[in-house]
């Protein structure tokens, strides 16, 4: 697939609606930009929404350049590792659980929606998925209830789960806000949302990663370009979701990377000698865990993961 043939359209800033857009880089052909008026980071031209089905095809899942590299087979290979995530965020939910009815928006091909479906935990889960190829699996192989579309063409009910999981996903959203309205019709009085997405561009580790390259802050490639539409930050995820008629309650900060450093290493031979040296200390000699480690305590890591509530 290449990246750059998507049909495109350009838009404003989602977060303020200015169109201020200040050029930090071209990845892939497209333009990132940063909102000369709030801040917010974002493509000013990205793939239009008839495109979807293209861009989540099987290629997304199995190219490692912009998708997950192989994702069944990942899953069954480092199922260890994700069977230890999938727990944490079943303890993580477990306080809002109320009458245990789950959704997760963009469940991709369900290993999340089954483990907490199985018999240890029991919720009872249904998922939305927007690629054919993912939720055909969720579907056939798991035997989950998946809806593939858009969340605003499935059709729930009001007030029909008590946890909406949006993990991984806003920041892929076309129309987020009409998304992130629905998600506050389905949910139950007291339901809670969980978002989860990654710290780009302005992130302490992509900082340092720009300096030892001899790069402008923000320049450096960010994760899944086109697929990724917006870069957050701590303050303009909140805001986001605050536009969208959301209060977060909790905060939580995550590490991204416990699989990809396996399926796709970082190289440390590369670059100038600095930044070899660099590499090596910070990726062979254990800093990375230690700065992890004390990142996640503080709330600086790489994942921003936030539980909030509908604001009627």
């Amino acid at each position: 697939m290449d990246w750059e043939d998507f049909p495109r359209e350009k838009v404003n800033c989602k977060l303020c609606g200015r169109n201020q857009p200040e050029s930090l880089s071209v990845q892939r052909s497209w333009p990132v930009v940063r909102c000369g008026h709030c801040g917010f980071i974002y493509l000013s031209s990205r793939p239009e929404e008839s495109a979807l089905e293209t861009l989540y095809s099987s290629e997304y899942y199995d190219n490692a350049d912009v998708g997950y590299g192989g994702y069944v087979d990942n899953f069954h290979k480092f199922n260890k590792i994700f069977l230890g995530l999938f727990e944490k965020r079943a303890r993580d939910i477990e306080p809002f659980r109320a009458g245990g009815r789950l959704l997760e928006v963009g469940c991709a091909h369900g290993f999340l929606l089954d483990h907490l479906a199985g018999h240890k935990h029991q919720w009872k889960v249904k998922g939305v998925e927007v690629s054919p190829l993912a939720a055909g699996y969720a579907r056939n192989q798991l035997g989950l209830d998946v809806f593939c579309g858009k969340l605003e063409d499935a059709g729930y009910s009001d007030n029909s789960f008590d946890v909406v999981l949006l993990l991984d996903v806003l920041e892929h959203l076309h129309r987020p806000f009409e998304t992130l309205q629905e998600i506050g019709r389905i949910l139950s009085p007291d339901g809670v949302l969980v978002v989860q997405c990654p710290w780009e561009l302005t992130h302490w580790e992509e900082r340092a990663e720009a300096f030892l390259k001899g790069m402008k802050p923000c320049t450096i490639t960010p994760d899944a370009v086109p697929a990724h539409l917006y870069f957050f930050d701590p303050a303009t995820l909140e805001a986001f979701m605050k536009k969208g008629g959301f209060n977060t309650f909790q905060r939580q900060s995550g590490n991204y990377g416990a699989i990809r450093r396996r399926i796709k290493p970082v190289p440390v031979n590369a670059g100038h000698l600095h930044e070899k040296a660099a590499r090596f200390i910070y990726f062979r000699m254990g800093l990375q865990r230690i700065l992890y480690r004390s990142a996640r305590m503080i709330g600086k890591g790489n994942g921003l993961i936030r539980y909030a509530r509908f604001n009627e």
